[in-house]
């Protein structure tokens, strides 16, 4: 097969960036043909963009790629050309399958009034929209606006998958993120690990801040007396600038003494090492004992699991994962105690560390969770997740729509059973009114006249 990959421009992707390049990998490990291309909200220009600093590293698409800011020299789609929207359009349909990583522009600034967008999508290909979020309900419910031309919708996780139940009315799929299995540790190397890492975007949901309150409570040495642990702390984004300004600190970064929380965790052996390449992070969870995923939101734990790709890394290179409660939960496909170590969203610094620590020196619980991730991640290997895009892209959408699983079948038995389908009836007992006032309220921001569902077939109005 020949496939596109499109997605629209971004401050920052976060692990959109690896599930592009592995999916790409496992898809043309399969012998497929894959091309790659960002959707840009501006006219034709002929500007040199600004450079990115920092490290970069290719991999599946070909091009290189900052771990934060994506692709550089990726080709652009100026789509606010008309001829250059006509010609994605006939370029498109050359394709038998184009996968939105990004379905449909975000709410910052850039999109603002824009709509041009709403023109991409009937292009005579099977479009697939990818739902990396849990949120879709806010972020993305003007996908409805333009769900007639799409195919069908992959949903990355648990939280992703329900959170879409009533804001969606074509087929979708829970498709797991693809990794590189090539690389993956199968020794239970307790004695040779230390410390811990934990190295993600910093967004507020992600709760960083809970882990860095916890670091001057966490032990200087673990179960060998001899050997400092590591605190390993990496990632940036828009709460590390907050949290490490000089000016613009917000107060909640602050403790009781008025310190900031991250000179505190800096000053009780934290190890920063910033925004680094995929391939280093991977290096530095093979030395650590445990990975520690601080993140959880009680609006994305009300669909489910919001697991992200650091906890899959983690148990591919031999680190045990560290979840919060919320962040986990009603997760088929990892459990507490089993496949992670389960921390409680409302512990305090004290209670957290002590969990930590904990962590670090039961050998016998860390070796049993260790043996249960090694037999779980075949299903998240790239070419295994690659087969599954190009079984769903096989069918006809008339065919997914004539085949309904319940959503009460285990996805660890099948992974197949999040489909989901509606013909006009389902529609009409799925899509509730808060899903319209949603997407109406969306499409104000880009200047849209409020037009509930393109599924009808009417057209839009300017």
């Amino acid at each position: 097969m020949k496939i596109l990959m499109t997605l629209y421009q971004i401050q920052d992707y976060g692990g959109i960036i690896n599930h592009v390049e592995f999916l790409a990998k496992g898809l043309k490990e399969l012998g497929h043909e894959v091309d790659l291309c960002m959707l840009v909200p501006k006219h034709i220009t002929k500007k040199r963009f600004k450079p990115i600093g920092g490290m970069f590293e290719k991999a599946g698409t070909g091009y290189s790629h900052h771990q934060a800011k994506g692709w550089p020299n990726i080709p652009k789609i100026f789509y606010l050309n008309d001829s250059v929207r006509q010609r994605f359009r006939e370029n498109c349909s050359k394709y038998d399958a184009v996968l939105w990583h990004i379905p449909v522009p975000t709410l910052n600034k850039d999109n603002k009034g824009i709509s041009e967008w709403v023109e991409l999508y009937d292009n005579g290909s099977k479009n697939i929209a990818i739902i990396h979020d849990g949120n879709l309900p806010k972020l993305y419910p003007h996908l409805l606006l333009v769900s007639k031309w799409f195919h069908s919708a992959v949903c990355v996780h648990e939280s992703a998958f329900h959170s879409a139940r009533y804001h969606l009315d074509i087929p979708r799929k829970m498709i797991v993120n693809p990794f590189d299995l090539s690389g993956m540790v199968t020794e239970l190397d307790w004695e040779r690990r230390e410390g811990f890492a934990a190295i993600q975007v910093f967004k507020a949901w992600k709760r960083v801040d809970t882990l860095i309150r916890a670091i001057p409570y966490i032990d200087e040495y673990d179960s060998n007396p001899l050997r400092k642990v590591t605190k390993c702390i990496g990632g940036a984004g828009i709460e590390y600038r907050y949290m490490t300004s000089k000016e613009k600190c917000k107060p909640k970064y602050f403790d009781t003494d008025g310190n900031k929380i991250w000179d505190v965790a800096l000053a009780n052996g934290m190890e920063y090492v910033g925004t680094i390449p995929n391939s280093h992070v991977l290096e530095i969870l093979k030395d650590r004992k445990l990975q520690i995923d601080p993140s959880w939101s009680k609006k994305y734990s009300e669909y489910g699991a919001h697991f992200n790709r650091t906890t899959v890394e983690a148990m591919i290179m031999g680190a045990v994962p560290v979840a919060t409660d919320l962040g986990m939960k009603n997760s088929q496909i990892f459990y507490g105690g089993k496949n992670f170590i389960e921390v409680p969203h409302t512990a305090t610094p004290e209670e957290f560390a002590e969990i930590i620590n904990q962590g670090m020196n039961d050998e016998f619980v860390w070796k049993n969770i260790r043996e249960n991730n090694i037999g779980l991640l075949k299903q998240f290997e790239m070419k295994t997740v690659a087969q599954e895009y190009i079984d769903l892209i096989s069918h006809s959408k008339q065919k997914l729509e004539n085949t309904c699983f319940t959503e009460t079948q285990s996805p660890v038995e099948t992974f197949q059973y999040l489909i989901e389908t509606y013909n006009d009836r389902i529609i009409k007992s799925y899509l509730k009114e808060p899903a319209k006032v949603a997407c109406d309220k969306n499409l104000a921001f880009f200047n849209i006249p409020p037009h509930f569902n393109a599924h009808t077939g009417v057209q839009l109005s300017f």
